[in-house]
């Protein structure tokens, strides 16, 4: 059974009230709750105040009170791959914490297996229970159709996939720092170029393909040709054993830093020096990227801010409001940044 915990033997520790998170932010509970209900029109500085005391207190709201008494469902589900570090610590936590603060409780799920495997856990797992809405990292693809028909009605969000003109949505899908990174690259004089993509199914993924072909086709320059990887250290090294590097290619561009992690890997052991014959372009700028030798070249993202981004929209549709599109929803995204490091370099002679 549980119990409230104790401090030094003194007995159980009452939980922190909205009323004392208040007092100690010095606004009224009114202010507090509608805090937590994710309502805008509050100043800044209020909202500081507010979470800083809700930090303080380490306060939790009652959801199991709260949905008794407004007859509203306060559970988000977050949907991963098997593997998370597909899907960034740092964007998870951001999302999290932007659920948290609008007043939602979150439970993540991680999916595994073939696509029939994954339906019937994701439904295993989420069962009858009232969801408010479910945000999902991973492409549901035919999984969206089964989801609808257990939860008719119930609110999702899938980052980084298109909208109805086929633009990226925001999050995972911007793939326009492919283009500057072939520039870059091509300024070093390299001409021939190879590419190692994440899984077809991901828009993330095509995304970044389609901004790399476009970019090598204005240019001049040549694609000699592509790897279809999985995001993992693996596929990249089987990309590194098969890379034709007889053909003339200097540069390559791979989907994330795992895969790139596994081709430089693959390269080393052909006899290749990276970035002597071969410069090598990663993407998500991992914390180990800056340690490897050579360190590793890719493109580092405000990764929370992406997360948070994902879950806002989702609050929003659950809240409903008018979800933002277009333009207005561009301008939030957060900049990516190309990080230059010893893994590229001028292009052979």
């Amino acid at each position: 059974m549980e119990t409230d915990e104790t401090v030094d033997g003194q007995g159980p520790v009452k939980p922190a009230t909205i009323y004392e998170v208040a007092r100690l932010a010095g606004v009224s509970h009114q202010t507090v709750s509608r805090h937590l209900r994710g309502n805008g029109g509050l100043k800044a500085a209020t909202v500081a105040k507010v979470q800083r005391a809700i930090e303080e207190l380490n306060y939790s709201p009652n959801m199991a009170a709260r949905s008794l008494r407004t007859r509203r469902v306060y559970r988000i589900v977050i949907i991963v791959p098997e593997a998370t570090q597909y899907v960034p610590v740092r964007m998870l936590n951001g999302a999290a914490a932007a659920a948290h603060e609008a007043g939602f409780l979150v439970d993540v799920i991680a999916l595994e297996g073939s696509a029939a495997t994954r339906s019937n856990r994701l439904l295993s797992l989420l069962g009858s229970e009232q969801l408010a809405g479910v945000l999902s990292f991973v492409p549901l693809g035919s999984m969206q159709k089964h989801l609808d028909a257990a939860h008719s009605g119930l609110p999702v969000v899938v980052a980084g996939e298109y909208d109805d003109r086929m633009r990226a949505r925001g999050t995972l899908a911007d793939g326009a720092a492919a283009a500057r990174i072939v520039e870059h690259l091509a300024a070093l004089g390299h001409r021939k170029f190879f590419h190692v993509a994440g899984p077809e199914q991901w828009p993330s993924a095509r995304n970044r393909r389609a901004a790399y072909l476009e970019a090598v086709e204005q240019l001049g320059l040549t694609s000699a040709g592509e790897y279809q990887g999985d995001w993992s250290a693996e596929s990249g090294h089987d990309a590194g054993l098969n890379l034709p590097v007889e053909s003339g290619v200097t540069a390559v561009f791979t989907g994330n830093d795992q895969m790139a992690i596994g081709l430089m890997r693959a390269l080393h052991e052909r006899g290749f020096r990276v970035p002597e014959d071969i410069s090598v372009f990663g993407w998500d700028d991992l914390p180990e990227s800056r340690f490897l030798v050579p360190s590793l070249s890719t493109v580092s993202m405000d990764l929370e801010a992406l997360g948070r981004l994902a879950m806002t929209e989702l609050v929003t549709v659950v809240q409903g409001k008018e979800s933002p599109k277009g333009s207005a929803e561009d301008e939030k995204l957060p900049l990516m940044d190309l990080v230059i490091r010893e893994s590229t370099g001028p292009a052979r002679r």
